[in-house]
């Protein structure tokens, strides 16, 4: 499939994609941030455990 075909059949999906989309409510909107907020603070604290056992072992190994 040459280019120009290709970003016909791109265009046509994101077409359709924009038609079935909607603006999200206050709700939707709340229990999405706060969600990802949950997301981001579980794998900071994540990240923070596996750097602090990492340092336990280098110091005391």
């Amino acid at each position: 499939m040459d280019i120009k075909g290709k970003l016909s059949e791109f265009f046509k999906s994101s077409r359709r994609v924009w038609r079935l989309s909607k603006k999200p409510d206050k709700t939707e909107y709340t229990q999405t941030s706060k969600i990802t907020g949950l997301g981001i603070v579980l794998i900071g604290a994540l990240g923070f455990l596996v750097m602090l056992i990492a340092e336990l072992i280098l110091r005391y190994a």
